[in-house]
């Protein structure tokens, strides 16, 4: 052996004795107790310094959504021929309609549009007055402003009632053929956006008979005067009524005849002078000009009431099932609607007085001229007719067509 070796085990220290027959010699370290084991990795805490504090990030687990589904398809207005029972398809595609969907409805008609009262306020204040097809009587206020006494009528009972709670003012359940009414008890009279309803042109014209024979007829101004409003075939490109004509003509390009009600001044919309500067759509050959307009009527849901306590909190299971139940009540209805072309409301108006036996004077609003034609009846050789009409003014507004009339008396 090496020095070096024998030097390193002499400095060696023995270890202990591992007799365990004499404990009592034995010689150990204290030993720490089961109750302050730390582990090796873990250092025994020190009174002066703190825990580390561990950063903790709340991670949001997003719900899972749904499938998307794709949106239904909106439904569209359908085209239908000539009724072969006119009275009975009316009732079915217009009056039954309006009956249930009256409430909903007249939650969208509640403004009046601004030509029809101005039409009311150039009349004589203290005017009596009819409105055929009143639906909910939205202008039953507009006449009171005007200083107006008028009647609305209606064939829907739900309409009047609206008419009658919320709007005030009388009110007559009759459809727009109604001839009940004494000869001259009336000084004005409106119908708006209601003749379109009906499906031939037999009963349309016999619509303007009713409403100008109850007229007051006066052989010395203020005459009686009356206002027409039907839709209009020619749609401009801001319609949402999506049906009639398929040009691409804009509101500035649709026909605006010059003359107009006398108290208002007809300008023409702003031309579009990017759909100008294109080729222009022909139209079809075709003009569908009666259709079934839908009307999408969705049950709204029941008024919230006191919950039963033994009923609890609803699931959502029966929520889910409650939604889906009021979403499959949505009903889509169907309306009947006549689309009027240029010129066809002004003959309608103009045939309808021939076959109720007035003389049709020219186009106008001023006195001299009216004077003038009169006295020229006067010196004629018939005699048979008395009754005179005349048209103001005729227009396109807001997919609307428009005519104002004025009857009287000859001498």
């Amino acid at each position: 052996m090496t020095s070096a070796y024998l030097t390193a085990v002499r400095a060696c220290p023995r270890a202990p004795p591992t007799d365990s027959s004499t404990p009592s010699e034995i010689t150990a370290e204290p030993q720490a107790g089961p109750s302050t084991l730390t582990p090796m990795s873990s250092p025994l805490p020190d009174s002066t310094t703190k825990p580390t504090k561990v950063k903790t990030r709340k991670v949001k687990i997003p719900k899972p959504q749904p499938p998307k589904t794709e949106p239904k398809p909106k439904p569209k207005p359908v085209p239908v021929g000539p009724f072969d029972r006119p009275a009975e398809e009316e009732q079915k595609n217009v009056h039954e309609v309006y009956e249930a969907i009256a409430g909903h409805f007249s939650q969208t008609r509640h403004k009046p549009w601004p030509f029809i009262q101005k039409f009311l306020h150039s009349l004589p204040p203290n005017s009596i007055g009819l409105d055929s097809g009143a639906g909910n009587g939205k202008y039953l206020p507009s006449s009171r402003d005007a200083r107006l006494e008028m009647i609305a009528l209606d064939r829907s009972s739900g309409l009047l009632e609206i008419a009658r709670n919320e709007n005030g003012g009388e009110c007559v359940r009759a459809d727009l053929g109604f001839n009940g009414w004494r000869r001259g008890v009336f000084d004005f009279a409106i119908s708006i956006a209601a003749i379109h309803h009906l499906s031939t042109p037999e009963r349309r014209r016999h619509a303007v008979k009713s409403l100008i024979r109850p007229l007051k007829l006066s052989s010395q101004p203020s005459y009686s005067k009356f206002m027409i409003y039907v839709w209009a075939y020619e749609q401009g490109t801001l319609s949402k009524r999506k049906m009639g004509t398929l040009t691409n003509s804009s509101p500035g390009s649709t026909p605006i005849p010059s003359t107009s009600h006398p108290g208002l001044t007809t300008e023409s919309a702003p031309k579009n002078t990017e759909t100008e500067a294109k080729d222009p759509v022909e139209e079809v050959e075709e003009k569908i000009q009666d259709l079934l307009v839908p009307w999408v009527y969705s049950k709204p849901p029941p008024a919230p009431g006191p919950k039963s306590p033994s009923s609890g909190e609803p699931k959502d299971d029966d929520l889910k099932a409650s939604q889906t139940e009021e979403k499959a009540e949505a009903k889509v209805y169907h309306r009947y609607y006549h689309l009027f072309v240029q010129g066809e409301l002004r003959e309608m108006v103009i045939q309808s007085a021939e076959e109720d036996g007035f003389i049709v004077l020219s186009d106008g609003t001023g006195q001299d001229e009216l004077d003038k034609q009169l006295k020229d009846i006067e010196a004629g050789k018939d005699q048979n007719k008395k009754k005179w009409l005349r048209v103001r003014g005729v227009g396109w507004e807001a997919d609307n067509w428009w005519i104002e009339g004025e009857i009287g008396l000859v001498g």
